[in-house]
């Protein structure tokens, strides 16, 4: 069976879905793409989208195909398409990082890497940085990639409950 990474980005419709229906459509996707063999990860920045899909060519090019006749976004590029070996994704059945609701420290970590307007960070336009940006979220969501390089304080454990957080005494912000 042919493994294939497909890239694109697009642009969200004037008509675009709040934040729960969006975590919503999420999760149904990512039923979807398990049921297909399909991993990925969907960017959202500003009004942009910028998704990786990885699994068996023939589930990725009828998702593609469904994607591209979805009236919530508009203008879609394909950025790339190639067969693969190794995948990047394949520990998530698709996951979504909005740029945007990142804390400061993953959003200024991203701002030293990428052209950024109005406080938004944009989807670049070359190859190398594209992929980049996918690793860059990958990283954000799984580690902490900023705190060496920016020296920030360490933030607790994505495992914590909000309660815990809560409950917690604040701390100024030193920065």
């Amino acid at each position: 069976m042919d493994t294939c990474r497909l890239i694109y980005r697009s642009q969200c419709s004037d008509s675009f879905m709040p934040n729960e229906d969006l975590r919503r459509l999420m999760h149904e996707s990512a039923e979807n793409n398990r049921a297909a063999g399909i991993t990925g990860l969907l960017i959202l920045s500003g009004d942009a989208f910028l998704q990786v899909l990885e699994g068996p060519a023939e589930a990725v090019n009828k998702l593609f195909a469904r994607i591209v006749r979805d009236a919530r976004h508009h203008d879609i590029r394909l950025i790339s398409y190639e067969q693969i070996g190794p995948t990047y994704f394949d520990d998530w059945d698709m996951h979504l990082v909005d740029l945007f609701d990142l804390s400061r420290h993953p959003r200024q970590y991203l701002a030293g890497k990428y052209r950024v307007e109005n406080g938004v960070v944009q989807i670049p336009e070359r190859l190398h940085e594209v992929y980049g940006l996918l690793l860059d979220a990958k990283a954000i969501c799984t580690g902490r990639p900023w705190d060496e390089e920016l020296g920030a304080p360490p933030e607790p454990p994505a495992a914590e409950t909000a309660a815990s957080v809560a409950a917690a005494p604040a701390k100024p912000d030193k920065d």
